[in-house]
């Protein structure tokens, strides 16, 4: 029934029961699991407002893009010792609710499995969540865990 579920992942509590859940259904359709992390760019005025510096100064957008491909490596990791054959990890950037769409639909998913709520800003209580938007935008179904 599923080749390809798609299960994004932010570190939450939330997402990682959806980890759970994705995994248990990748084995019983032996489907290929992709995790993906979301991160959003930052400008430089958001890396200038930060006063505190241990090293050097990374771009912002590489020390998101490193942070997002650990979660994500971190959740393909864990799929493939709980026994699941094919895992990928992957970090997009954008805007979490479009990018996982287009994620999802870029690698020809039949599934996404999301948590209700991760570690969204508080921009998400206001104006609904990730998991709500992707609910609406998406082509395939979704499954939002609690």
């Amino acid at each position: 029934m599923y080749k390809t579920i798609v299960v994004p992942v932010d570190g939450s509590k939330q997402s990682r029961q959806a980890l759970e859940t994705a995994i248990e259904m990748a084995k019983t359709f032996a489907a290929r699991l992709l995790t993906v992390c979301v991160y959003r760019h930052h400008s430089p005025l958001e890396a200038s407002l930060s006063m505190v510096r241990q090293k050097p100064l990374e771009r912002p957008d590489d020390a998101m893009k490193a942070y997002a491909s650990e979660i994500a490596a971190e959740a393909r990791d864990h799929a493939i010792r709980s026994g699941l054959g094919e895992a990928r990890a992957y970090a997009k950037r954008g805007q979490p609710s479009r990018a996982i769409v287009e994620f999802a639909s870029d690698h020809g998913a039949d599934l996404i499995v999301l948590g209700a709520r991760g570690n969204g800003d508080i921009g998400g209580q206001l104006l609904g969540s990730v998991s709500h938007k992707v609910a609406s935008l998406a082509s395939v179904p979704c499954l939002i865990v609690r």
